[in-house]
């Protein structure tokens, strides 16, 4: 190192690598001449600027140098050839630059490797699951976070989710236990709806037929937003706390909080149906969105009130109760039963 500067030497010097004897050798080649001092000063720049010591970039450092190496004995070769009558202190100059430049050009190529490796590992490939009945275990995702699906509901998802983000896309309806993670929101996207949560427990209704995407909140707390469908900027937004419902009009763009006092929302996946002092239109409206029916009357029956608990019963058994109690004859046609 008395004439000309070791690169591979000086990024073992640079590192923290290099033995006491090679430490000594490279002292003294930088306290031989102010050139010297020059050259280890730029390349000291170059190395912190382009973050060469980062141990997290798994990249091959010695091949690096060797094309280093190369690239700078072939700009001294032709520096020699054109410039031979220059005198030696711009030729040293012209070096320095030249060493830098070099320098420079691995250190991005080691940086876009680095960067282009991790996207790989970050694009993990979608998958989705469609639920064929109503799922009696929960489905489980990479982060612990469980669902127990509708029939027909869709999620999907990423195999592993990255490092800043859990995201879905969803349609249909579920429950969702979401595994608590402060540092990692959980992104549920419905469309024109999104929901962001870090650990919670709800029921989300999206379904493609239905004017409304619904959403129960049983514990923590969530935000509900809707979204521009041209850019996906957020254009109303409301959070919520247990015992809350929030109501997305699909057809006027409109969110609605309520707040709701039974837990009829989950009969499809408890199988319990519980009114007390329930009028008996809203009684209607329950069975036709746990049974996926139709109900058909010409009446009203507003002045009527139900009080009652259905344990996993089936529509039948309950128009049976209804005839029962009040007197409504009843025919079930398929989907579609018809009051009297």
């Amino acid at each position: 190192m008395k004439e000309s500067v070791n690169i591979a030497l000086l990024g073992k010097f640079l590192s923290g690598s290099c033995t006491d004897p090679e430490k000594e050798s490279v002292q003294k080649w930088i306290n031989e001449s102010p050139e010297n001092q020059a050259v280890f000063e730029e390349y000291k720049k170059v190395w912190n600027l382009s973050g060469m010591d980062n141990t997290q970039m798994v990249v091959d450092i010695d091949a690096g140098w060797k094309e280093l190496n190369q690239r700078i004995r072939a700009v001294e070769a032709l520096d020699k050839e054109i410039h031979f009558e220059k005198q030696q202190r711009n030729r040293q100059l012209m070096y320095v630059f030249m060493r830098v430049a070099a320098v420079i050009i691995v250190a991005f190529g080691l940086f876009y490797l680095f960067h282009n490796i991790n996207d790989k590992r970050q694009n993990t490939p979608s998958l989705t699951y469609v639920a064929s009945g109503i799922s009696e275990q929960a489905f489980v995702l990479s982060d612990g976070s469980e669902i127990y699906l509708n029939k027909e509901a869709k999620i999907t998802y990423p195999e592993k989710f990255n490092a800043q983000t859990r995201e879905i896309n969803f349609e249909g309806e579920a429950f969702f236990n979401v595994a608590h993670n402060p540092d990692k929101p959980f992104i549920i996207h419905c469309g024109e709806v999104e929901v962001e949560v870090l650990g919670t427990s709800f029921n989300l209704c999206s379904c493609p037929g239905e004017n409304e995407i619904v959403l129960y909140l049983e514990n923590g707390e969530v935000r509900f937003s809707s979204l521009d469908s041209a850019n996906g900027s957020i254009r109303e937004q409301i959070v919520l706390i247990p015992g809350y419902k929030a109501v997305y009009d699909k057809t006027t763009g409109i969110i609605c909080r309520a707040e709701f006092k039974n837990q009829n929302y989950l009969a499809w996946k408890t199988g319990v149906l519980s009114f007390e002092k329930t009028p008996l239109p809203e009684v209607l409206d329950v069975l036709e969105e746990t049974y996926d029916i139709s109900i058909d009357t010409d009446r009203k029956y507003d002045e009527l009130t139900l009080t009652a608990r259905f344990d996993n019963e089936s529509p039948e058994s309950i128009f049976e109760v209804l005839h029962t109690v009040f007197g409504i004859d009843y025919t079930i046609e398929g989907q579609t039963v018809l009051l009297k």
